[in-house]
């Protein structure tokens, strides 16, 4: 997977790195600590959405359109930042949450070929 799709990788990497820094209590500037899950959270969510339709259709051109994107930003924005925060405690409405989904969905809208590139692999489908 690393080689596949390295910048995917990276992000991941990042995000692991957040998790370790935020879950060992290392002091760090307030974007990193309040902000920067929620700007990889659309690219890396995204990535897995359009690897998995690529598995499923056997297509390994396949992208997401600018429709499918924002339609995800705003319904995690939704979720996240709406529904949640009404439910439980843990969660906490914050229009910059929003503002963060949306320019990472709007990155991966424009980096999804480098992030994703195309594979001629042909995928093992159950179906084929």
């Amino acid at each position: 997977m690393m080689r596949r799709y390295p910048l995917f990788s990276l992000l991941l990497a990042l995000y692991a790195v957040h998790l370790v820094l935020k879950f060992g209590q290392v002091p760090v500037q307030m974007f990193f600590s309040h902000y920067f899950a929620d700007l990889l959270c659309m690219p890396l969510l995204l990535s897995v959405a359009a690897l998995f339709m690529r598995w499923v259709r056997a297509d390994a051109g396949l992208y997401l359109s600018g429709a499918m994107i924002l339609v995800a930003s705003l319904y995690v924005s939704l979720v996240f930042e709406c529904v949640l925060p009404l439910f439980f405690q843990r969660y906490t409405a914050d229009v910059w949450d929003v503002v963060m989904y949306g320019v990472g969905g709007g990155l991966f809208g424009v980096f999804q070929e480098r992030l994703l590139p195309r594979n001629e692999v042909k995928y093992n489908h159950p179906n084929t």
